[in-house]
């Protein structure tokens, strides 16, 4: 008797479980779908090659992660900076394809820094 209350008492908890699992995926896939529509915005905006390259330079060079990663002179840490800055000027100023380029030149010299 006392074996069957319990199995009972284990197949509820379980069946519980899987209700309030199942109820936490519709919740999920209204919020998947709002974030599959603002990445698709993201991906699709005009600037979208200025705000990606500030955020890699950002990632490997001027995070302390980053850093740890290559063998940035301060010599190219300087520069990388003043394309940053320049290229990220251009780009508020709406010259997207002039900025995308001093950016992209960032990106060039981080790519070809030597990893540790």
């Amino acid at each position: 008797m006392f074996k069957k209350l319990l199995t009972l008492a284990v197949f509820t908890f379980v069946l519980i479980i899987g209700i309030s699992c199942s109820e936490e995926k519709k919740v999920t896939s209204t919020e998947k779908e709002t974030f599959t529509d603002e990445y698709k915005a993201y991906l699709e905006a005009k600037d979208y090659r200025c705000q990606y390259y500030q955020k890699y330079i950002w990632k490997t060079s001027e995070r302390e992660f980053g850093k740890k990663q290559h063998r940035y002179t301060e010599e190219s840490l300087q520069k990388i900076e003043s394309l940053k800055e320049e290229g990220k000027a251009l780009c508020d100023a709406g010259k997207l394809k002039e900025g995308e380029a001093k950016l992209l030149e960032a990106v060039t010299i981080i790519n070809f820094t030597m990893m540790k």
